[in-house]
């Protein structure tokens, strides 16, 4: 058997570089010879055909539909015209893509990446934005496309990192590469014949990269849950602003981005920029790095950007479970967790974690809830069988001041208290989450 674990589709919508024969006049079935590129002129527009310029015609440069396509009037198998179908060509690429790997790799999730996608393709496959350009402009828009499929139900999406068309600059790089490290699909990708773009190519861009991307190792099993989250409620697991905090002030929001309801990423979109304007609704966020907290007012706050610096809060009033960064997820899984305890304004926090094995279908599973009141945090499983096997060994409380002793379940545990201006950290722990524990810090 091939060690296949999943399958790019590409240019799936489909794409065809010429129109119709290509100019040859051959029959469509008739396989040309390459190299398939056309010097034809356009044939003759035939406007009377509906099923070639629709009276409603979509809004680009082309001249007719079947324009960089295949021809809108061929005839399917079945009979039915491409002209109906069309918006479905990728889409049932997808199902059967998706068919092929799970009868080849029975009771395993496949990965499958499509360019083509349509109403419900995010049960099947993962999307990126297709082609766009090594520009400041499109790494901006690349932030609302997100959104975009977020909310057409295909959570594991992005967009291609340091552009696909055109040479990418060492700045432009490194910003995106700072962003691109929270598109729920990371991958950077561009086009054959132009300039490499691989991190490691500028130092600045590798330093950038790295940095975001330790954070994004360490929220795995956050986004994890976020992902969970997408599966049975729905939610979008890259959100714009305005998801969590409904109201006309932060609705035209595109220039950050939460993942999850609890991180909130704030990249420089601007060529030149040392800084960035970032909106912070009302509330406490504390600094991902530092741990510094900042009081939003529903304004903005400039903050420091440095070349290989983004900008990445956690929300007052969230807990967010984390495990060390490794070189791939499968290392990260095998880590005891971290939880990062930011209290809100008046000093309570909620959070949760799911676990499954990460690749079959009929995995046993469990959801866990965190919540943090009064100097007491709550571990409590919510519902599934699985055993958990990783503990959680530390942890980070942000808003709290000062501790000194810390016991689990009544009873007082050796373990270390660093206390600094910003945060409690707790280091030594060992509490089980397959059961309910009350964990005291004083």
């Amino acid at each position: 058997m091939l060690p296949i674990d999943g399958m790019w589709i590409d240019m799936n919508e489909p794409a065809s570089f010429c129109t119709g024969s290509c100019g040859s006049n051959r029959p469509m079935n008739e396989e040309p010879t390459p190299p398939w590129l056309s010097t034809a002129p356009h044939r003759f527009i035939n406007k009377t055909n509906r099923m070639l310029v629709p009276p409603y015609a979509i809004n680009n440069h082309e001249l007719e539909l079947s324009d960089k396509t295949v021809e809108t009037t061929a005839i399917h198998a079945t009979g039915v015209t491409e002209y109906h179908v069309h918006n479905l060509y990728g889409h049932m690429e997808s199902r059967a893509t998706r068919d092929f790997l799970l009868a080849y790799r029975r009771n395993q999730r496949p990965f499958i990446l499509s360019r083509s996608t349509f109403a419900g393709s995010g049960a099947l496959v993962s999307h990126w934005t297709g082609d766009n350009m090594a520009s400041w402009a499109d790494l901006h828009v690349s932030i609302a496309s997100v959104f975009d499929f977020g909310i057409f139900g295909i959570p594991m999406v992005g967009a291609d990192i340091c552009g696909f068309y055109g040479n990418t600059t060492e700045e432009l790089c490194a910003r995106w590469m700072e962003l691109g490290a929270f598109y729920p699909f990371s991958r950077s990708h561009n086009a054959k014949g132009l300039a490499p773009q691989e991190p490691y190519r500028w130092a600045s861009v590798a330093k950038a990269t790295r940095r975001a991307l330790r954070v994004r190792y360490a929220l795995l099993a956050y986004m994890y849950s976020a992902y969970q989250d997408s599966v049975e409620h729905g939610w979008p697991v890259a959100r714009p602003l305005v998801f969590e905090f409904p109201s006309s002030q932060f609705a035209s929001n595109d220039k950050q981005m939460l993942i999850g309801s609890s991180i909130l990423v704030s990249p420089v979109l601007t060529q030149g920029a040392r800084s960035v304007d970032a909106v912070f609704p009302t509330g406490r966020w504390y600094d991902w790095y530092t741990h510094a907290h900042i009081n939003g007012h529903n304004a903005n706050v400039t903050l420091d950007a440095p070349l290989e610096h983004i900008n990445v809060h956690i929300r007052g009033g969230s807990i967010v479970p984390t495990q060390r960064p490794e070189m791939t997820t499968r290392q990260v899984r095998q880590n005891d967790y971290e939880l990062v305890v930011a209290t809100s304004a008046n000093g309570t926090a909620t959070g949760q974690l799911y676990v499954d094995d990460g690749e079959s279908f009929d995995t046993q599973h469990k959801w866990i809830d965190f919540s943090y009141d009064a100097r007491v945090l709550y571990v409590a499983p919510r519902s599934g069988t699985m055993h958990v096997e990783r503990a959680v060994t530390s942890l980070v409380l942000l808003g709290v001041v000062g501790a000194h002793t810390v016991s689990v379940n009544g009873v007082r545990v050796d373990c270390s208290t660093v206390v600094t201006p910003n945060s409690v950290v707790v280091t030594g722990l060992n509490i089980d989450l397959n059961t309910k524990s009350r964990i005291v810090v004083l």
